[in-house]
C-alpha cells in the first residue's frame, strides 16, 4: 500500500502542476480577450490589466484601477470604440467550452 499511496502522491503533483498550467492560460486568454472589450480612453485601464496566481489552482485576472470594478457592473454606460462594462465575465462566458477543453486536454495529457 505504500508503493500505492506514493503513486497516489506523485499523480496528484502531476496533475495539480498541469491543471496550474491550463488555469494560468485561461488567465492569460480571459486577459487577451477582454482586453478587445475593456473601456479604452487613455489606455490606462488597460494597461493594468494582471494575471496573477493566487494559490496553486487559482487566478486572479482583472484590471487595476480604483474605476475598474464600477465600469465592469453599468453595462448601460456608453463607452468609446465599441467597448462596453462586463468586460471581464463576457469574455468567461462566452467562452467556457474553450476554457474547459483547456483543462480537459491538461489532465487527459497525464500519463
Amino acid at each position: 500500500t505504500k508503493s500505492f499511496d506514493k503513486g497516489i502522491a506523485r499523480l496528484q503533483e502531476a496533475m495539480e502542476k498541469e491543471v496550474g498550467k491550463a488555469i494560468g492560460k485561461v488567465g492569460d486568454e480571459v486577459l487577451r480577450l477582454s482586453s478587445y472589450e475593456v473601456p479604452h480612453d487613455t489606455g490606462m485601464l488597460q494597461s493594468s490589466g494582471a494575471n496573477e496566481p493566487d494559490g496553486k489552482l487559482a487566478r486572479i485576472v482583472g484590471y487595476n484601477k480604483v474605476y475598474a470594478a464600477r465600469l465592469h457592473e453599468h453595462p448601460e454606460y456608453r463607452f468609446q470604440k465599441g467597448r462596453k462594462g462586463k468586460y471581464l465575465i463576457d469574455p468567461i462566458l462566452n467562452n467556457m467550452r474553450l476554457f474547459k477543453g483547456y483543462i480537459q486536454d491538461a489532465v487527459g495529457g497525464l500519463r
